[in-house]
């Protein structure tokens, strides 16, 4: 029994992370020969394959023979199809002066119902992909995931309202179709709710990550349709708060509610070339196809859409159920949980096995314990210094082991705590260890602020809470009353983040009740089982906790991973009894200092550059002319040159590069090599004045997928309009307003302004096109440890025109 009890903590800590392990991975793919009325990925691969054959972002050639496919295809699915050409508009800064803009063309498919009159069922994805990836993930697979889905339920009987199938163009750039939809095509009134799909990498289980305001009916809907269901409040209320945005976006704007989904896993291949249809999960692509096919025949089929409901608290456990309650229900089981702690708190008094001061101590060892794993994680990301997207490639190159080793530098902080309290510790050499920790986290990256904060916490904890021992009842419990303080602090100010609280809080205190109300018995089969359900309990608690913290490093871990600390404070309290069996063993120290190390060589081996072929780095360079000033160079924007990038920006009678930069489109100094001036034809740019309205006018060069133009008065502009239609665009005299076009007309692009009766003008376009030069010396091959990204390999040119009056 006691080698059990010694050894239960690392026996539970491994059946749960292997369990946590087991719940992220997706299911298996069906192949093409599965049932009609079933989510095949076998079958959505065929389209996904043609989609992500080559890169095929807004503008170019390769996103109009993705758009004659999906035309094609849903014409053979018997669908109403239509092409909804548009223009979106997205601000490209806050202060106004930037302002993106495409020529869209979304594609719409309708299946129609029996009552053409009902809200609609919206699914949407996006065709574009960005430049230099084939976005097999982002968004082939939800475009191809769409139209299996339009087969599957063509097989059934006629829905009851319409599903309306739409892909948009122009996401990657700025949302640009979905704003053009929602703003401005009369169908979007048609929508009663939306089911978006998304991709982050082309991994892994794909979760809701994301829903509207007063939710609670839909996520019930979703919990008795979808299988295997991935969700939950926490990441939906964290998402919101964080700068990222997809066309579910408009739908929220246009209050439309709705289920966004989208994976997460493997984010090397996000937006890079490694975006192919051979490495894309076909599991996640069926996990997709699993979860909203179901979910979007229930609502084309329900007599009613779900009614707006108070929001739902809502998790998945373990990926096979989805639970959800509203928020009054999240009052009664934090007021259960407190019920079950305070019963154990009195039994534990009464009985001896604690006192007020060693609960109190509990509690602050606690927190001690979460604080000192949020200090070891947040020095680990200072010192990995991802300050570059060269430095952010080489890590998530070994995300695995980034992931392990942080989760083990926690796990052992965590683990050094509750030894420090069940043995009993000295106070001043761990302070000054913490405050030199939270110092060290300044070394990289300038003053940390955050560093030196939990550095100082950290140190006052110590001397609040180490020193004599505390007793396993002081800790446990301790560690239970600061859980359920948080739980209620969550409840009041966002009650969605309580979902990743309150449950293993319940778990724990159950497991206590269950300990102070039995315990104490000499009969060994009692105490047996109730050894065995407790570590149950604790191996359950870590499997989902294991689940959540995957995701949520996935998500958020490269910017900070000291987000792993709040699950190391999850777990605690159902493992702390056990921790403490074995942290007063003879091997207690030694286990803190092996967890420790393992973490820390994972860490190190996680930083290291290694680029392979299965897991490259960035290169970039591309072509930059100006005519008219008659020079020509080759540019990198990478903040460091690899051998490809350098051999490029030089290999065309090119000197040796210089970072400088080259107003008003370069105005941070990227890496610039004069080359030698070959052909490229320019944008027409013409500036002229009509009465009151100043017109500058471009008529874009040959293959011009985007063009930018800049402008710059010492007058007051106002009233801009661009193709005679009226934007929102800031101007300032002596300063540079912008307007970025992707798929520019070739007839012209105008924007015009009113001015005042005197003044000047400056104005210059720059146009990407696709490749280099034709007249220009190519590149040598990359190697296979690169890949591009951004605008790599096209050629930019600029034109200049002025104009006074």
């Amino acid at each position: 029994m006691k080698t059990i009890r010694i050894l239960g903590f690392w026996i539970c800590l491994a059946l749960g992370l292997g369990l946590g392990v087991l719940a992220q991975r997706p299911p298996a793919p069906l192949s093409d020969k599965a049932p009609p009325g079933t989510f095949s990925a076998g079958r959505a691969m065929v389209d996904v394959r043609v989609i992500a054959r080559r890169p095929h972002p807004t503008g170019s050639a390769e996103i109009a023979r993705v758009r004659d496919h999906l035309l094609t295809r849903l014409g053979e699915l018997g669908l109403e199809v239509s092409m909804r050409p548009g223009e979106g508009q997205a601000a490209y800064s806050r202060d106004g002066r930037a302002l993106g803009v495409a020529a869209v063309q979304n594609v719409v498919g309708v299946l129609p119902g029996r009552d053409r009159e009902a809200p609609a069922v919206l699914v949407m994805s996006h065709y574009d992909s960005v430049s230099n990836s084939p976005g097999a993930a982002d968004d082939g697979m939800g475009t191809a995931a769409a139209l299996e889905i339009a087969r599957a339920l063509k097989t059934g009987a006629k829905p009851l309202r319409d599903v309306i199938f739409l892909f948009t163009d122009g996401e990657e750039v700025g949302l640009m179709g979905a704003d053009a939809f929602f703003a401005r095509d009369p169908l979007a009134a048609r929508v009663g709710v939306v089911v978006n799909m998304e991709a982050r990498g082309d991994s892994g289980r794909v979760a809701m990550f994301q829903t509207g305001p007063e939710n609670g009916t839909l996520l019930a809907l979703m919990a008795r349709t979808a299988l295997g269901p991935s969700a939950n409040s926490l990441a939906s209320t964290v998402y919101e708060k964080m700068p990222n945005d997809t066309d579910f976006t408009h739908a929220l704007a246009a209050k439309r509610p709705g289920l966004n989904f989208a994976l997460i896993d493997n984010q090397l291949a996000y937006h890079t070339p490694l975006s192919t249809p051979e490495r894309l999960n076909q599991g996640s692509l069926q996990h997709l196809g699993d979860q909203v096919l179901p979910v979007v025949q229930a609502l084309a089929r329900e007599t009613a859409l779900p009614p707006k409901a108070p929001n739902a608290i809502y998790s998945d456990l373990l990926g096979l159920i989805l639970i959800h309650y509203p928020a009054p229900v999240g009052w009664a089981l934090l007021a259960l949980a407190a019920g079950l702690i305070g019963f154990s708190a009195a039994r534990a008094i009464k009985g001896g096995a604690t006192t007020p001061l060693q609960l109190a101590r509990g509690l602050a060892g606690s927190l001690l314990l979460t604080l000192a794993a949020a200090l070891v994680l947040h020095l680990t990301g200072r010192l990995l210094a991802v300050d570059s997207g060269q430095r952010l490639y080489d890590i998530l190159g070994r995300f695995d082991l980034l992931l392990w080793g942080a989760a083990a530098l926690g796990t052992g902080a965590g683990l050094l705590i509750v030894t420090a309290l069940a043995r009993g510790s000295r106070r001043l050499w761990p302070s000054l260890l913490a405050l030199a920790l939270g110092g060290a986290c300044s070394l990289v990256g300038g003053f940390d602020p955050v560093g030196l904060g939990l550095g100082a916490v950290v140190a006052v904890l110590i001397w609040a809470c180490l020193g004599p021992k505390t007793g396993v009842m002081g800790v446990w419990l301790g560690g239970l009353a600061l859980l359920l303080l948080l739980s209620t602090a969550a409840q009041v100010l966002a009650p969605g983040a309580t979902v990743m609280l309150v449950w293993p809080l319940l778990v724990a205190s159950l497991g206590a009740a269950l300990v102070l109300a039995l315990g104490g018995t000499r009969d060994r089969r009692v105490a047996l089982l109730l050894t065995l359900a407790i570590g149950l309990l604790a191996a359950l608690t870590t499997a989902q906790v294991t689940a959540w913290g995957g995701w949520t490093f996935a998500g958020i871990g490269l910017m900070e991973p000291a987000v792993l600390a709040v699950f190391v404070l999850l777990a605690t309290p159902a493992l702390v009894p056990l921790a403490f069996d074995f942290a007063e063993s003879p091997w207690g120290w030694t286990g803190v200092g092996l967890t420790l190390a393992t973490g820390l060589g994972l860490c190190v081996a996680a930083g290291l550059p290694a680029a392979s072929p299965e897991r490259p780095n960035l290169t970039e360079a591309h072509h930059l002319s100006d005519p008219g000033a008659g020079k020509a160079w080759r540019v990198s924007t990478l903040p460091q040159l690899d051998a490809w990038s350098r051999a490029t920006i030089i290999g065309d009678g090119g000197l040796d590069p210089v970072r400088q930069a080259l107003p008003p489109f370069v105005n941070d100094p990227v890496w610039m090599s004069e080359t030698r001036l070959v052909t490229v034809d320019p944008p027409s740019l013409g500036v002229e004045r009509s009465g009151e309205r100043l017109l500058v006018r471009v008529i874009p060069g040959p293959g011009a997928e985007v063009l930018t133009l800049k402008i710059r008065a010492n007058a007051a502009l106002s009233d801009p309009r661009l193709n005679g239609r009226p934007v929102t665009l800031a101007s300032q005299p002596g300063a540079w307003s912008s307007v970025t076009y992707f798929a520019p007309d070739p007839n012209g692009v105008t924007l015009s302004f009113t001015t005042p009766a005197r003044g000047r003008i400056e104005a210059a376009v720059m146009e990407y096109r696709d490749g280099w030069p034709g007249e220009a010396r190519a590149p040598s091959a990359k190697p296979s440890d690169l890949m591009a990204t951004g605008m790599s390999d096209k050629t930019a040119v600029i034109a200049r025109a002025s104009l006074g009056w």
